[in-house]
């Protein structure tokens, strides 16, 4: 299979809009991944970055070098998934956790983006692809650390790098995420602390704290499931 149109005739769904315009505006190619990558690859995306290349903690698949992973995840290959969900996976993290559409959930043209791990409970995050990238571009500006993709730069060179994002991005975005988001890029990294469930504190670097991240997420890309927790092998 060589297409997205072989792909969704194979198995039988079709892919959101947005998703076909990244594709084949190649936004979807972050290039060869192997060992020399990050010092062969990675300084050339980023004078053009792709789709989230500093995103946070998102490794971008290309659906046809990735088909066989898709294939898995649709056919039931892997992970006990119940058969009513129907998930396709355009995405992963570290962990090999994955992002997927959630094409069972589809409500007038509009897919869910969710987080499904290998481990745990799968999570909706946004109800379509344009909220999932506009909440992962805010995400990535809370902890700009040593685990990030900005590790080694300057505070200049970030703002260089986002704004480099943003000029490749801002078309699939609406006016309104495009201006927060450049709002935001106007600020000065700074430190400030948080907590987690169990009651500890952490110290963190980036323009956004947490706190102002759930604000805007739910101010910003609210919809009835949002956040909605499930177990996807019931």
């Amino acid at each position: 299979m060589n297409t997205l149109q072989d792909l969704e005739k194979e198995y039988n769904f079709t892919y959101p809009e947005l998703y076909k315009k990244l594709y084949t505006d190649k936004m979807l190619d972050w290039g060869v991944e192997g060992p020399g990558w990050y010092t062969n690859v990675f300084p050339a995306l980023k004078e053009n970055p792709p789709l989230l290349l500093f995103g946070n903690d998102i490794e971008i698949w290309d659906p046809i070098v990735y088909q066989n992973g898709i294939r898995e995840i649709i056919n039931h290959e892997v992970y006990d998934i119940n058969p009513k969900y129907r998930m396709v996976p355009f995405a992963k993290n570290g962990a090999g956790d994955l992002y997927v559409f959630q094409l069972d959930m589809e409500t007038n043209g509009e897919v869910p983006i969710t987080f499904l791990g290998h481990d745990s409970d799968a999570e909706i995050l946004a109800k379509n692809l344009q909220d999932f990238i506009f909440r992962q571009l805010l995400e990535s500006l809370t902890e700009m650390d040593e685990y990030s993709m900005f590790e080694g730069n300057s505070e200049e060179e970030i703002k260089i790098l986002l704004q480099n994002q943003l000029n490749t991005h801002r078309k699939y975005l609406a006016p309104k995420q495009v201006e927060i988001l450049e709002d935001i890029y106007t600020r000065d990294i700074f430190e400030y602390t948080y907590k987690v469930s169990n009651g500890g504190e952490f110290k963190a670097e980036g323009m956004l704290t947490f706190d102002e991240l759930e604000k805007m997420i739910n101010k910003e890309i609210a919809f009835e499931k949002l956040n909605t927790k499930f177990n996807y092998w019931e």
